[in-house]
């Protein structure tokens, strides 16, 4: 760094937080965190890069930051944890600053197959030179990690094009899954979309047992935070103490977990209410008859009835004056005649398995814009095939 200028910037020290596998409820590696003061007074991160920035040194400040890290780390650290490095996408695509990056980390003593560079969240638009130095670095044998995916703009384009070895959920996203079983069954489904990409998934900022618990729930890879440990020096031996883990995996299984929504008590009386009318209109009972008795339960909202390739046959039967059912804002969208839903995959379900009754995801409905689940079967009525379909009111299910 120069020496013009080194005098102005914050000094610079390593803390390191463990980074646990969920499987094995141990460190698999640490992520290496800047510490740094002023005349002996502690300043945060961001507070010491934004001084870099008034003198325009980010680059070699940021270059200061990973020496660091990486010489604390190579001196201390065992032969098989990952060090994670924080790296901000602008200092990787600068034309100076960018390879002497990578230089310094290659050249820092640790395997590449052991260093994961973190990028962190930033407003930098789509760049195929990001998209180049990320590939460059994973020929080199490094790892990818995509910080804060679900905050400002880390997005799923930025998934798709750097297609990460890892991709870290913000912090904000278990404390609001923890919060509401509703966004934990979403945080479930962003894990597994993330793992039908291609990535590994850790989850940031978990600091309760009852977030460890989701973490595992939502079959998460990784996970981080003050319940595991807080960040801190790298002693000589090179581990630091993991807590919270002992009786995690035991008290995991015998805690209320994120049930199937097939499986929720609270929705039994309506898929028996479903098969009882069902089988009524397959006895050949008019669907205008059979629809009353399922929209006679408190949260049924709605019945139609489809055609083989997913039409919808005239109107469907609602409770319209229930008073949980909301309008749509869009008032085509509430007309029957023209619509066809074979592209939902609660059709695709009960098609594929006729006789069964289906039980969807939970999804607003574009006719009132309700969060429900859909029950759907497949059956024959007087020789023709048809799909019966019933909405059923899902945030007023109760605990789910």
């Amino acid at each position: 760094m120069s020496e013009a200028y080194s005098y102005l910037l914050p000094s610079v020290n390593s803390a390191f937080q463990p980074i646990v596998s969920l499987a094995h409820l141990t460190p698999l590696g640490y992520e290496a965190l800047l510490r740094s003061s002023i005349n002996g007074r502690p300043c945060s991160p961001i507070e010491a890069f934004r001084r870099a920035a008034l003198v325009d040194r980010t680059g070699e400040f940021e270059r200061e930051c990973v020496r660091c890290h990486t010489g604390q780390f190579a001196r201390r650290a065992d032969h098989e944890s990952v060090l994670f490095i924080n790296v901000q996408p602008e200092v990787l695509i600068h034309p100076v600053h960018g390879p002497g990056l990578i230089a310094d980390i290659l050249g820092c003593g640790i395997p590449s197959s052991r260093l994961a560079i973190e990028v962190l969240e930033t407003p930098l638009p789509r760049s195929q030179t990001l998209v180049d130095v990320a590939n460059q670095l994973r020929q080199h044998g490094l790892l990818i990690a995509l910080d804060d995916f679900g905050a400002g703009e880390t997005n799923l384009s930025r998934v798709w094009d750097l297609r990460p070895d890892v991709v870290k959920l913000d912090r904000e996203l278990i404390r609001q899954a923890a919060m509401s079983h509703r966004n934990a069954r979403s945080l479930r489904r962003l894990v597994g979309l993330l793992h039908e990409i291609g990535t590994l998934v850790a989850i940031e900022g978990v600091e309760t047992e009852t977030e460890a618990l989701l973490c595992l729930d939502c079959d998460a890879d990784f996970a981080q935070g003050y319940y595991f440990g807080r960040p801190a020096p790298l002693p000589e031996n090179g581990e630091l103490v993991v807590t919270g883990t002992e009786h995690l995996l035991e008290d995991f299984h015998s805690t209320e977990r994120i049930k199937p929504i097939a499986d929720l008590v609270a929705l039994q009386p309506y898929r028996e209410a479903f098969r009882d009318v069902t089988h009524a209109f397959c006895m050949g009972e008019s669907f205008a008859d059979i629809a009353p008795r399922f929209l006679a339960l408190p949260l049924s909202i709605r019945m139609f009835l489809l055609d083989q390739h997913g039409a919808q046959i005239d109107r469907q039967v609602e409770s319209t004056d229930h008073p949980m059912r909301k309008q749509s804002r869009f008032p085509m969208l509430g007309r029957s005649k023209g619509a066809n839903w074979s592209k939902r995959p609660y059709f695709r379900d009960a098609v594929s398995h006729p006789g069964e009754a289906v039980v969807s995801e939970p999804y607003v409905t574009s006719g009132s814009m309700n969060l429900c689940v859909t029950l759907a079967a497949c059956v024959e009525s007087g020789g023709v095939r048809y799909v019966v379909c019933g909405d059923v009111l899902f945030e007023e299910l109760g605990s789910y």
